[in-house]
C-alpha cells in the first residue's frame, strides 16, 4: 500500500509539472508574439517559423530512410516525429499570431505570408484546418495569398474528410473549385462569416 501510495504521488508530481511546462510553453510564444511591434520584427518571426517548418520537411531524407529501413521502422519513425513535434511548436506561434496580429499582408513577401497557411496545413489532423479556415480564407479574399494556396488548403481537407481528392468536370475556374470545395466541406457559414468581416 506504501508503494502505491508513493507511486501515485510520483505520478501527480510528474503530471503537474508536465500542466507547468505546457502552460510556461504558451507563456513565453505569447509574450514573444506580443513583442513584435514593427513589420521587420513580424516578417523575420514568420519566416523562422517557415524556416523551421521546411528544414523537417527534406524528402530525399525521408525517402532514404524508408527504402533503407521501412516506412515503419525505428529510423524513419523518428524522422517522422521530429516533424510532427516541429509541426506542433510551430501551430502553437501560428494561432497565437493569428489571435494578437491577424493574418500577414503579403507587403511582408511570401515567406512571411505563406507560413501562417503552411503550417496549419501540415499540422495533424482535420480539426485544426476547420478551425482556421477563416484566417486562411479572409487572406485568400483580401488577395495576401493566392487561389493556388487556398485550392491546395481546401483540397488536403477534402481529402482528409473524404479519402479521396476532389473530382470535377472541365472546364472550370479556380474560383469554381474554391467555391465548390468550400461547399462540399460544409464551410458556408464561415464563409458568410468572413465575407461579413470584410465588407464584401
Amino acid at each position: 500500500m506504501k508503494k502505491l501510495n508513493i507511486s501515485l504521488l510520483f505520478i501527480l508530481i510528474l503530471s503537474s509539472g508536465c500542466k507547468e511546462r505546457v502552460v510556461d510553453e504558451s507563456s513565453i510564444i505569447e509574450n514573444e508574439i506580443r513583442q513584435l511591434e514593427t513589420t521587420d520584427d513580424k516578417k523575420m518571426y514568420l519566416e523562422k517559423i517557415m524556416e523551421d517548418d521546411q528544414r523537417v520537411r527534406d524528402t530525399e531524407k525521408s525517402a532514404h530512410l524508408m527504402l533503407t529501413y521501412g516506412k515503419d521502422s525505428p529510423e524513419h519513425m523518428e524522422y517522422v516525429k521530429a516533424q510532427w513535434t516541429q509541426d506542433e511548436i510551430n501551430l502553437k506561434k501560428i494561432e497565437k499570431y493569428l489571435e494578437i496580429h491577424g493574418y500577414p499582408g503579403k507587403e511582408m513577401g511570401n515567406d512571411a505570408t505563406d507560413a501562417p497557411w503552411m503550417v496549419i496545413h501540415h499540422a495533424q489532423g482535420y480539426e485544426v484546418r476547420e478551425r482556421n479556415f477563416e484566417e486562411v480564407y479572409g487572406a485568400y479574399l483580401k488577395g495576401d495569398i493566392d487561389d493556388g494556396a487556398i485550392s491546395f488548403y481546401l483540397g488536403r481537407m477534402y481529402q482528409m474528410k473524404f479519402g479521396e481528392r476532389l473530382d470535377m468536370q472541365s472546364p472550370y475556374t479556380a474560383e469554381d473549385e474554391i467555391n465548390l470545395l468550400v461547399s462540399e466541406l460544409g464551410l458556408e457559414a464561415k464563409k458568410a462569416i468572413v465575407h461579413k468581416r470584410l465588407n464584401l
